[in-house]
C-alpha cells in the first residue's frame, strides 16, 4: 500500500528566493554555484548537483536556497535522512530571518530589489521547463512573492522582514519526512505549508495520503476534496484506496 501511496505522493519543485548576505562577492559566488546546482538538478545529475549546492553552502552558510537545493537533490537520491537534515536547516535560516532589522532603508531596499532580481531568475526557470499544473502552482507562487516584495520596495517604510518559512520548504521536508516513515512528522509540515499557502493543492493531496496512512478515512476525503476544490488533478489510484479503505472499514 505505501508504495502505491508514494506514487500519489507529489513533490514540488519550487525554488525560494535567496536572502541578502552582508558580501555582494560572496552572495554573487554563491549564487553561481546554487545555480549550477540547478542546472544539474534538471538534467537529473543529482549527485553532480550535490556538490554544486555543497559549495555553494561553503561559500555562504547563511544562504536558505542552497539547503533547499541540496534537500532536494538528495530526496532524488533516496537519502531521506541528508534531505530532512537539508531541508531542516533551510527552514531554521528562514524562520531566523523574520524581524530582522536592517541598519539603513537603504540596505533593506538593496535587500528587497535582490530578491527581485533572484524571483524573476527562477520564474525563467520554471516557465522553461515542462509545464504542468504544479509548475504552474509555483509560477503563481513566485509571482504573488514577486508582487508582495514590490509593494513593500514601493511603500518604502519598513525595515523589517516579516515573511516566514516559505510554503514550498514545509511541502518539500513533509514529503522527505513521509518517505522515512515518519508521519507524525509530515502531517505537521504539510499542515505548515497549508497555513502558509492555502492554495497548495499538492500539500493537501500529500495530506489525504497521511490521513490514509494512519486511518483517518474522513480526514483523508475532506483532504482529497480540498485539493481537488483548488485546482489539484489528484491521483485516481489515491481517491479509490481511500473509497476501498472507508467501505472495509463500515460496521
Amino acid at each position: 500500500m505505501r508504495t502505491l501511496l508514494a506514487v500519489a505522493l507529489t513533490l514540488v519543485t519550487f525554488v525560494p528566493a535567496m536572502s541578502a548576505q552582508p558580501s555582494p562577492t560572496a552572495r554573487d559566488q554563491a549564487r553561481a554555484q546554487n545555480r549550477l546546482g540547478w542546472e544539474q538538478m534538471r538534467r537529473e545529475k543529482f549527485e553532480e548537483a550535490v556538490k554544486h549546492f555543497q559549495a555553494a553552502i561553503e561559500i555562504n552558510p547563511e544562504f536558505e536556497m542552497p539547503f533547499y537545493g541540496l534537500g532536494r537533490a538528495h530526496m532524488a537520491l533516496k537519502q531521506y535522512v541528508s534531505a530532512i537534515s537539508a531541508l531542516s536547516r533551510c527552514q531554521a535560516l528562514y524562520r531566523a530571518q523574520v524581524g530582522r532589522q536592517f541598519s539603513s532603508q537603504q540596505d533593506a531596499q538593496r535587500y528587497r530589489a535582490d530578491r527581485i532580481i533572484e524571483i524573476d531568475e527562477m520564474i525563467r526557470q520554471v516557465q522553461s521547463g515542462p509545464q504542468t499544473i504544479q509548475t504552474q502552482d509555483q509560477l503563481r507562487q513566485l509571482q504573488e512573492q514577486k508582487r508582495q516584495v514590490q509593494d513593500i520596495i514601493a511603500r518604502g517604510n519598513n525595515i523589517s522582514i516579516g515573511s516566514g518559512v516559505p510554503a514550498w520548504v514545509s511541502l518539500s521536508l513533509g514529503s522527505a519526512y513521509f518517505r522515512a516513515g515518519k508521519l507524525a512528522d509530515a502531517e505537521r509540515e504539510y499542515k505548515a505549508t497549508i497555513d502558509a499557502d492555502g492554495r497548495s493543492g499538492e500539500a493537501y493531496n500529500n495530506l489525504a495520503v497521511v490521513y490514509l496512512e494512519t486511518n483517518r478515512i474522513a480526514e483523508a476525503e475532506a483532504a482529497l476534496a480540498n485539493a481537488k476544490k483548488v485546482g489539484f488533478r489528484v491521483n485516481p489510484q489515491l481517491e479509490q484506496a481511500i473509497k476501498e479503505k472507508k467501505a472495509t472499514s463500515r460496521p
